[in-house]
């Protein structure tokens, strides 16, 4: 007997889709709908080289003070005999160095911050969620431009914007064409993750609601109507009266009193956007009929356990592998803890081996 099986369902996306879910091509059309935002574009190759690379150098401003680049003091442990000045500058020299290499966009950053305050940063499409772990407030919270410069760094999310924002595209020439990137600072504001909401939108309708945390909150299905009525009315009365796409991902954030909701980002309508409580396959097998009403899915005591790890944890590392990162120095000081910490192992398996013959 043939067991039966869901077909995975074609989802085409054009590069055209993706480019209008650019932050900059909507922002505008919302006022009073998304948070106060500077968009710098297009950013200079240099940047862009600068998130792609393997280490990561802050700048030491004189005039700026910063927790991040003061000195290591250097002691007994850490003074390295086969390690020369030499080797340090040319190891330094390959990392670029944003006072040097691209010091307009470093002065305009800084400028934005000292404007708006603290700022959420992101690039096209993507805020780099995943990277919160390096910071000490674990938010996407950037109080300075070096807490900046290391969130876009460590984040996976960034790096999928700059090198594969257009890999489900179905259009024909389409790795011929070259890509603008922008830098999107958001003015932060503190988010309570229990009333994040995705929302996706297909042929002018809403065919699902997911809950963004998937974490377990009991206050929230006594409040599911309500929920339902303030993105009905936005995405009917507000979004698809202004924005030219019909098929796409909303996040929304709906705080107390229930009121009101906050556009935070738009998605492609794709299998690169995390359908979260939902598959693609049921998003794509819901019908058109204007009758049905759709779910709005949050996470039941009962699936708990499902979510019981953080989210992202698989990205994180240990605190003193980051701080390496950060210095030459300290990059060495690790690497000969952990050689001698092989050579202790291979001693005690050869003296092990030795008690056994």
């Amino acid at each position: 007997m043939v067991e039966a099986y869901s077909v995975l369902k074609s989802l085409p996306v054009s590069r055209q889709h993706v480019e209008n879910c650019r932050y900059s091509n909507w922002y505008h059309l919302f006022p009073g709908y998304v948070p106060k935002s500077r968009i710098i574009k297009p950013l200079p190759r240099e940047f862009i080289r600068y998130l792609e690379q393997d280490g990561i150098k802050l700048p030491n401003s004189e005039q700026v003070k910063s927790i991040y680049t003061e000195a290591v003091v250097g002691d007994e442990e850490n003074e390295y005999s086969d390690w020369s000045e030499n080797e340090q500058d040319e190891s330094l020299s390959k990392i670029m160095d944003p006072i040097k290499d691209f010091p307009e966009l470093h002065e305009t950053i800084s400028s934005i911050i000292g404007d708006l305050g603290a700022v959420a940063p992101k690039l096209n499409w993507s805020a780099p969620r995943d990277a919160t772990w390096i910071l000490p407030n674990n938010t996407m919270k950037c109080s300075e431009i070096n807490e900046l410069y290391l969130l876009l760094n460590a984040s996976n999310y960034i790096s999928f914007d700059l090198q594969h924002g257009f890999d489900e595209c179905t259009d024909e020439g389409n790795e011929e064409r070259d890509t603008e990137f922008e830098l999107v600072l958001r003015q932060w504001f503190d988010i309570n993750p229990a009333l994040e909401f995705r929302v996706f939108v297909r042929d002018g309708r809403i065919i699902g609601v997911s809950q963004r945390d998937l974490n377990y909150y009991n206050f929230l299905e006594p409040l599911v109507d309500d929920f339902k009525d303030v993105i009905d009315e936005f995405v009917n009365d507000v979004f698809l009266t202004k924005f030219t796409e019909k098929a796409c991902v909303l996040d929304v954030y709906i705080p107390r009193p229930f009121k009101k909701l906050y556009l935070i980002d738009i998605n492609p309508f794709s299998r690169t956007t995390d359908s979260l409580l939902f598959s693609w396959n049921e998003l794509l097998s819901e019908t058109a009929d204007l009758d049905c009403d759709y779910e709005l899915r949050i996470v039941s005591e009962n699936n708990m356990g499902r979510f019981a790890s953080k989210e992202h944890s698989e990205n994180q590392v240990p605190k003193d592998i980051v701080d390496a990162s950060l210095n030459p120095e300290s990059i060495k000081e690790l690497t000969e803890k952990w050689q001698e910490l092989l050579r202790r192992q291979e001693t005690e398996d050869s003296d092990e081996s030795d008690e056994i013959d």
